[in-house]
């Protein structure tokens, strides 16, 4: 009996080994850690402020300051910061080498998110008509007076994702997981503090709070670290011209996330009040296996296929593909069918009560439903886009994530006349499936022609 249950363990962790990536599993955790926080951030929003004028005014203040921050800092370091700086690293010489390239890219990531904060500080009232243009009176108001105070948080999330990327380089995938699951904690506390005097002025500076967290989990996790926090600038070198090389095609599609919701929430602005707030609360719910299964299996699995490419192991890169492929699939449509049956008495239990009735429910119910379909599509796109970018090339997951966008826009506007907000979810479903597709061909595009890149 004890060998076979030593034989048993022996086999569990081999699969786990091969189908488990690395990291994975702290990475998830954590990840499903900050969706609790943030069903507890969400369940106080529904009771407090419903599904009406302030919220929608708070998560529309939201989408330009995200747009900005992606389009400007995470569009590198996403893609091509891992790669260049685990490659520097690889030698003992190298090390300063490699610290000064992330210096270098602290620096201009915060220097380059200041500015650009500061000119969206002076041109808010201007950015209502691109964000929310059916806001008007105390809604456009109230919008304005939100953006800019969200302005502050992506100056925080630029230097704190910078730090990020330095973390999961040297696998300490603890104190890059938790942050996430700190910024909601700092946004309760906001709320809780300041809601009942300052109503929803108080999750906002809760999230300049969060936002402060979360950078300074960073500093924690990197206070035994070789890597030395300051700001330094050698731009002239040839690491920073190939980081600007993969960084500006994918500057292209980085923001088409925020795009895409960006327009999802103008359409939903056009709606019944409280849509937004819906498509709010109906997202949040599901990006939470997109989350802990698609991009935590996904940024585990990064450096790894990123070392396979860059010593020129194509097995090795092909087993951690296929194997993370397969995990990601059976786990996330699995998902999809679990939030389509159990979505409605999920939303009713953590949501509903106060001033989000039951009506409320049942939209947010249905909007789920249709977003589930989406859930192994957008999982798998992740997984295909690292590895793309694994190989240090840009340039086709972006033509695919482009195509991918023009497909959700075209499918939304034909389908919200006559499906009404459902269109949003269903339009987005199609074009997830569309970029899979996409994704899949331009990786086989560049593992066709592999060669091993000098160093």
């Amino acid at each position: 009996m004890p060998g076979r249950v030593s034989g048993a363990v022996a086999t569990i962790r081999r699969l786990t080994a091969r189908f488990l990536p690395e990291g994975a599993a702290i990475l998830s955790i954590l990840i499903f850690g900050s969706y609790l926080m943030g069903l507890v951030r969400d369940r106080i929003f529904a009771r407090t402020f419903g599904a009406g004028t302030e919220l929608d005014a708070y998560n529309a203040a939201f989408t330009l300051p995200e747009l900005l921050f992606d389009v400007l800092v995470e569009a590198g370091l996403a893609a091509a910061f891992i790669p260049i700086f685990m490659r520097l690293r690889a030698g003992d010489a190298n090390r300063e080498e490699a610290d000064r390239f992330a210096r270098t890219i602290l620096t201009a990531a915060v220097g380059v998110m200041g500015v650009a904060a500061a000119i969206m500080f002076v041109f808010a009232e201007a950015t209502t008509e691109f964000i929310a243009p059916g806001f008007v009176g105390e809604r456009r108001e109230l919008y304005v007076a939100l953006f800019r105070i969200m302005l502050a948080t992506p100056i925080l999330f630029a230097a704190s994702l910078t730090l990020g990327q330095v973390l999961l380089a040297e696998q300490r995938y603890f104190w890059y997981g938790i942050a996430p699951l700190l910024y909601n904690g700092g946004i309760i506390i906001g709320t809780l503090a300041f809601g009942d005097s300052m109503g929803i002025f108080g999750p906002a500076i809760g999230a300049v709070i969060g936002a402060s967290i979360h950078l300074g989990s960073r500093f924690i996790g990197l206070r035994h670290s070789a890597f030395r926090i300051r700001l330094g600038w050698e731009a002239r070198t040839s690491s920073m011209r190939e980081f600007v090389r993969l960084t500006l095609p994918k500057m292209v599609s980085q923001p088409v996330e925020p795009i895409t919701f960006l327009f999802f929430t103008r359409v939903a602005s056009d709606l019944a009040v409280g849509s937004v707030s819906v498509l709010s609360y109906a997202r949040n719910f599901q990006s939470v296996p997109v989350s802990l299964v698609g991009v935590a299996f996904a940024v585990a699995v990064f450096p790894r296929l990123s070392s396979a490419h860059a010593s020129g192991d194509r097995a090795g890169f092909m087993r951690l593909l296929r194997s993370n492929l397969v995990s990601i699939a059976t786990l996330t449509v699995a998902a999809a069918l679990g939030l389509a049956m159990v979505g409605e008495v999920a939303i009713r239990v953590l949501l509903g009560g106060g001033a989000f009735g039951a009506d409320e429910v049942a939209l947010t119910s249905s909007v789920l439903a249709a977003f589930a379909i989406s859930v192994p599509f957008e999982s798998l796109a992740h997984l295909l886009s690292r590895a793309i970018y694994a190989t240090r090339h840009t340039l086709l997951q972006v033509l695919a994530s482009l195509t991918g966008l023009a497909i959700i826009v075209g499918s939304t506007q034909l389908l919200v006349g006559e499906l009404g907000i459902i269109a949003i979810p269903v339009g987005f479903a199609i074009g997830q499936a569309a970029k899979v597709a996409l994704l899949a061909l331009a990786l086989a595009v560049r593992l066709r022609g592999w060669s091993v890149p000098s160093a």
